[in-house]
């Protein structure tokens, strides 16, 4: 049975977009492969509807080890980061944990290339305590890292995870939000090659896109995969695909910008559900896959900035742990009386 689900999970995806294989480099070009997945590993106790979380955690890994995608970003990896990653042999290189929920932000890269320079920052701005996704109860945010794809050439790389729900006040905290990471781009990421990838819990079709083109991709000149290959490059009109019944432009995105001398292209793009052996869908997002050519041009600028592998430090870990929780019990004694009600 072991060996049905595990097949059956690959079947799905490649039913949806080709399984991509390890980059293969040339002389002149490098092409890589990423899946973005929200693997919906929120524990039930916090209100996933999944029958066995931890089953679905360890399911996710060993298919995506089949998978051979060369960087695989998540989010929600948050209660059963061990079953998850336990699958996932094949990748010599990943993030640190950042712990469980509340404390722990849910976001974290694998990757069959080095990782360097891992940073993560929580959202200044959230909203939703019970209910409205109840976004500022865990610090979601950004995680960056470095990427060395050798022959000199590095990667900017972002995961972020955004507010939920479609209220007034989730809308407004995603607008703060873009902003935020607009601008932790901006300082890290001046002239560089850039892929943004993650939960973006907004998509640009919407009536309210929360600013993310004007206010975010457009003034740090990024580009959206699945527009720039299925929508002409446009990214006001989308009257071509409305009615159309096509995947298309979602909350699982992949944006990119070339830098330094480094040339990046979108080749491929699909969402991917991945199902178990009962044939349900292992998580409630589907993944997303992108694939690309990465070429040094004839501008090509050595990186120059300091690279440091970051060393899991378990006391600041546990401090963030203690601070975050410190912080839900005091928002649940300001909320009692909306807790007593989601309980019931």
């Amino acid at each position: 049975m072991k060996h049905a689900w595990i097949a059956a999970g690959l079947a799905a995806a490649l039913l949806v977009g080709t399984v991509p294989v390890q980059a293969e480099k040339t002389d002149e070009k490098l092409e890589i492969s990423i899946l973005n997945y929200n693997v919906a590993g929120l524990p039930k106790l916090f209100g996933n509807a999944a029958a066995d979380v931890e089953a679905n955690q360890r399911a996710i890994g060993q298919i995506l080890a089949g998978s051979e995608y060369d960087i695989i970003a998540v989010q929600e990896d948050f209660g059963y980061h061990k079953a998850l990653a336990a699958g996932l042999t094949g990748y010599p290189y990943t993030t640190n944990h950042s712990g469980g929920v509340p404390g722990g932000d849910g976001m974290n890269i694998w990757a069959k290339y080095p990782l360097y320079n891992e940073t993560r920052e929580a959202w200044e701005e959230a909203y939703g305590i019970i209910e409205d996704g109840a976004d500022e109860m865990t610090p979601k945010g950004i995680l960056y890292t470095v990427v060395d794809l050798g022959d000199g050439v590095y990667l900017d790389f972002y995961d972020i995870h955004a507010d939920a729900y479609g209220d007034e006040g989730s809308a407004a905290a995603r607008r703060a939000q873009y902003l935020q990471l607009a601008e932790m781009i901006e300082e890290k990421s001046e002239g560089r090659p850039v892929i943004v990838t993650g939960d973006f819990n907004i998509s640009l079709h919407h009536g309210d896109s929360c600013g993310l083109w004007e206010n975010f991709m457009e003034p740090l000149g990024l580009r959206d995969v699945w527009i720039e290959l299925y929508n002409n490059g446009n990214y006001t009109d989308f009257s071509a695909w409305a009615d159309s019944g096509e995947e298309w432009d979602s909350i699982e995105k992949f944006l990119y910008r070339s830098g330094g001398g480094v040339e990046i292209d979108p080749l491929s793009f699909a969402y991917t559900y991945i199902f178990g052996e009962d044939e349900v869908s292992l998580s409630d997002h589907p993944a997303a896959e992108a694939s690309f050519t990465v070429t040094k041009a004839e501008s090509f600028e050595p990186y120059t900035d300091t690279l440091e592998v970051t060393k899991d430090r378990w006391l600041p870990k546990a401090w963030q742990i203690f601070t975050t929780v410190l912080a839900d019990l005091g928002k649940l004694i300001t909320h009692l009386d909306d807790l007593i009600e989601y309980l019931q």
